[in-house]
């Protein structure tokens, strides 16, 4: 009884484990600059913040483009089944679904810095 209900457990938790790398919610900024973010988070700060993720999405956009040059390249006889045609559309399509999530961190973190920004000198 009790292996099942271990098996169930894990199985129980895979959908979350599952959303949450879905989400983006792996580590993309240095922990120091998380720690300022959640504190006090100045416009500096949020700008760093706004460059991680806009070269995140840069990287990724460049990955998707790898695997489309991959995918052309492949002729009918060498993937019959569509096997790798399949995975390698998949990768496509996931590396620019993560890099538009990186450039909605990015322009959040950008409209934060410059409204930061804009109170400070609103204040001078």
């Amino acid at each position: 009884m009790g292996f099942n209900e271990s098996i169930l457990g894990v199985l129980a938790r895979l959908p979350l484990i599952r959303l949450l790398n879905l989400k983006g919610y792996n580590r993309q900024l240095p922990a120091a600059l998380e720690e300022r973010l959640a504190s006090t988070g100045n416009a500096d700060d949020h700008l760093a913040a706004a460059k991680v993720y806009q070269n995140k999405a840069q990287e990724l956009e460049a990955e998707a483009v790898e695997f489309e040059t991959a995918l052309s390249k492949i002729r009918p006889y060498e993937d019959t089944k569509g096997f790798r045609r399949g995975a390698l559309m998949t990768a496509v399509q996931e590396k620019r679904h993560r890099a538009k999530q990186m450039q909605e961190l990015y322009a959040a973190h950008l409209g934060k810095a410059q409204e930061l920004g804009g109170t400070v000198q609103s204040e001078r």
